[in-house]
């Protein structure tokens, strides 16, 4: 990300699929640049502190184990392990928190795949 940043300075804002999210910070940091608009996945516990210090813009946050179910399902119905069933699999719906919308709890995964908090 530091290098990215010190190629291309008009660099400003970052989706994040997961991950680095403070290494990535740390490297707007480092080129004394603000992030705009920083966007990452899940409300883990590191998310949910950078969304509390409003370095984080939005966290796209989904039912990780909803999706799961529904994979294994979509899987076990193509090999005849499920009977056919006329409803569509649907992914979980997907939350956009932002500083503006936190819940007051503790976040709402600890970081680990399908594991609530």
């Amino acid at each position: 990300m530091l290098a990215a940043l010190r190629q291309d300075p008009d660099i400003r804002a970052v989706y994040s699929m997961g991950g680095g999210n403070n290494a990535t910070l740390d490297a707007f940091d480092a080129v004394g640049r603000e992030c705009a608009v920083f966007v990452a996945h899940d409300l883990d516990h590191d998310n949910a502190r950078l969304l509390r210090a409003g370095r984080l813009s939005a966290v796209l946050h989904h039912d990780l184990r909803q999706d799961m179910r529904t994979a294994c399902r979509a899987v076990m119905r193509a090999h005849d392990a499920l009977p056919v069933d006329p409803a569509p699999l649907l992914p979980s719906a997907i939350q956009v928190v932002t500083p503006y919308n936190m819940p007051p709890e503790p976040p709402l995964t600890d970081g680990r795949a399908g594991a609530q908090g």
